[in-house]
């Protein structure tokens, strides 16, 4: 009897997270399939760094004589580490469009409709697969960013950047590229065609991408605790958006058209 029990097939139903796991795997697998995505995330976690710190860090710190100026550099580094990061996650939004329309279009979408993944497993997985290697692309420019700025700027200059602001900055960035990823998905999910996503998607994340920008320029003057609100409070959006997009889509409509 326990033999017998021991080699039954699991028939349980897999888990939200794990189901969210696999969808995420998949889709970034298919994103990092496409070459002028690849490229263009390649250039702008190198040159952007690069053409910031040769034409603005650099110049401002052989200018800094004075204590109040060093400081002043010091936090323009730490928001420079969310713009940087922020450029090459751009890429994402175009990927996440293709994840729904792009699918419908190709019918390749069906059978993930018709599987039991329920809709917040759908849109979690198709949102982190469109983000994660962006992500990737992300770290690799803040990275690059910090060394030349040890290497042509000098290390000491690394000492001066205040600490809580760089990491909400860093933390910012994940935060505002899921959002991203997320109103992408959201309008990929309820047009036909993968331009149609795309068009949207551009001109409703353009002008909210332009505020993220001025709401990272403006976190240092927030206090301490400013910029880590900041970053809880984008991800909690993040959070919210995903689930109403989620509980709103209308699955079955999309799945008889298909």
């Amino acid at each position: 009897m326990q033999a017998t029990l021991s080699t039954a097939p699991d028939t349980r139903m897999p888990s939200t997270p794990h189901l969210i796991r696999l969808i995420a795997w998949r889709a970034a697998i298919e994103s990092l399939r496409d070459r002028t995505t690849l490229l263009v995330s390649a250039f702008f976690s190198v040159a952007f760094p690069t053409f910031v710190v040769l034409t603005s860090i650099r110049p401002a710190a052989a200018r800094a004589t004075t204590p109040q100026q060093e400081a002043v550099l010091g936090g323009l580094i730490a928001v420079y580490l969310f713009a940087v990061g922020l450029l090459p996650t751009s890429t994402s939004t175009g990927v996440a469009a293709g994840l729904f329309a792009g699918e419908k279009e190709q019918g390749n979408l069906a059978p993930l409709l018709a599987s039991p993944a329920s809709n917040i497993a759908i849109f979690g997985g198709k949102v982190l697969g469109a983000v994660i290697p962006a992500i990737f692309y992300a770290l690799v420019a803040e990275a690059l960013f910090i060394i030349e700025i040890a290497v042509l700027a000098g290390p000491e200059w690394l000492r001066r950047i205040p600490l809580v602001l760089a990491l909400s900055m860093v933390g910012l960035v994940p935060a505002v590229a899921v959002f991203g990823a997320t109103v992408a998905s959201l309008i990929s999910s309820r047009v036909r065609t993968y331009n149609s996503a795309q068009q949207i998607s551009s001109f409703v994340l353009v002008p909210v991408l332009f505020a993220f920008v001025f709401l990272g320029v403006n976190l240092q003057t927030w206090g301490a605790a400013g910029p880590l609100v900041a970053v809880l409070a984008t991800a909690g959006v993040d959070v919210a958006l995903i689930t109403i997009a989620a509980r709103t889509w209308r699955r079955e409509e999309v799945l008889a058209r298909q």
